[in-house]
């Protein structure tokens, strides 16, 4: 991917960690920065969400960073880390939990 290199560095961030967040091998993750393989649609909108990015910005579309609907808080990319690759019932309570706030 044209922009993951730069946007792990500059989180200081190793390819291991960043492949542990993403459920996936740090070889198959070094493969996506270093555009030998392609991550899937939905790890790529995990990934842009991760970094707080657009799609486009992440594979070269746009040169803006900035996400218009994408865009996460920290505090919502610590949530997606936290469950990205769960066991689905786990993904299920915190669904229900989050969906059952009285403050919405």
């Amino acid at each position: 991917m044209i922009r993951l290199f730069e946007l792990r560095t500059e989180k200081e961030l190793s390819q291991r960690s960043v492949a542990k967040i993403m459920n996936v091998s740090q070889g198959t993750y070094n493969n996506w920065e270093n555009s030998n393989t392609q991550p899937s649609i939905e790890q790529l909108i995990a990934l842009a969400n991760f970094f707080g990015v657009s799609v486009d910005y992440l594979i070269g579309y746009s040169d803006s960073s900035e996400s218009d609907k994408n865009y996460l808080t920290e505090r919502q990319r610590e949530i997606l880390k936290l469950t990205y690759g769960a066991d689905p019932k786990l993904q299920d309570a915190v669904i229900t939990i989050l969906s059952s706030r009285t403050d919405k």
